[in-house]
């Protein structure tokens, strides 16, 4: 069983930002000696002004050089509002930087002040995002590439850079909804869900993600990945203390896109949302819980966010040991 970091790259407004970066290079470290097989991060634009947030492309980068020999993943990046053939250079460079281990996670965006910043149209995402990464799979796979779609023009392009495979980058494509999980399942090699899904609609997802990979012909080797807001720490009740407020502030900044929140200062409200969505406890609980979504999901491997804006780096740190012996057991 694998164990991945989901590394936040938010911090509030008020936060150094050297400050913050520390904190995330000790964080990997800790992931790195507890074992952890791969590091992910997200995507967002304009979050300002109360929260910052790094720009992905660059921390890539910055990651393939501090986490050496793990994995690095997206989760996800924003495709319709980005540049494909960038893109796709960018991949491969990290996908050689990274000696094969990089996987391009995109998705199609939800948040309308950032396309209107991008200056893309919402209402352009699903054909764009199915354009770009047709680009993106000829540009990897091709010597030279000529296309002419609605949305990219490119006459005799040769990449600058060429994944290590020849089949290109590996593609994991995030969707909370059917169409987006069909579209997973034809048009990439693996789906994302996200962390505060619950056990059900995960259990929908993965089996209707089957069923269309199976109804295409299309293989069915695929990695199952479970991602999830965690905590593991000194003990059930002071795991839900720590974690309940900085969890729910953040589900409270994602109730202003349309996800809901929940009240983090009533342990009961927090327990009721988190059941079956979080995993939040002392290492048994933990432990037994990631057994049981294991043994429900076939997944393979885990991804966690194991902090949050407001909880203590000392406690972010401990969890991440403790996850760590955890993921030995598993």
């Amino acid at each position: 069983m694998k164990f991945g970091l989901f590394v936040s790259l938010e911090h509030e407004d008020s936060e150094d930002p050297n400050a913050y970066l520390t904190k995330l290079r000790e964080q990997v470290r800790a992931a790195q000696d507890a074992g952890f097989d791969s590091l992910w991060l997200p995507q967002h634009f304009v979050t300002g002004p109360t929260m910052r947030q790094t720009a992905a492309s660059p921390m890539l980068g910055y990651l393939a050089s501090l986490a050496e020999g793990m994995r690095l993943g997206t989760a996800v990046l924003l495709l319709p509002m980005l540049n494909p053939v960038l893109l796709a250079e960018e991949a491969a460079t990290l996908d050689r930087l990274t000696g094969g281990k990089f996987v391009l996670g995109v998705g199609l965006g939800y948040r309308d002040h950032e396309f209107a910043a991008m200056g893309i149209e919402r209402k352009s995402r699903v054909p764009r995002f199915r354009e770009y990464i047709e680009v993106m799979r000829r540009l990897w796979t091709g010597d030279r590439v000529t296309f002419h779609g609605k949305y990219i023009k490119l006459d005799d392009i040769s990449l600058s850079m060429r994944p290590t495979a020849a089949t290109g980058v590996p593609l994991w494509v995030g969707g909370t909804v059917e169409d987006a999980v069909k579209r997973a399942a034809e048009i990439g090699d693996s789906w994302q869900g996200a962390g505060a899904m619950s056990m059900d609609e995960m259990l929908r997802w993965w089996a209707l993600f089957h069923e269309t990979r199976v109804a295409l012909g299309k293989p069915l080797d695929y990695p199952r990945q479970v991602s999830r807001e965690c905590f593991c720490g000194p003990s059930m009740g002071e795991a839900i203390r720590l974690a309940a407020g900085p969890i729910a502030a953040k589900y409270t900044r994602y109730a202003g896109h349309g996800f809901g929140g929940f009240d983090g200062s009533d342990a009961e409200a927090f327990q009721r949302f988190a059941k079956d969505r979080f995993v939040v406890g002392d290492e048994a609980y933990v432990h037994d819980e990631l057994q049981r979504y294991r043994d429900m999901t076939g997944a393979t491997e885990f991804r966690f966010r194991l902090g949050w804006p407001g909880l203590p780096q000392t406690e972010i740190l401990a969890g991440i040991k403790r996850l760590g012996r955890i993921s030995a057991r598993l």
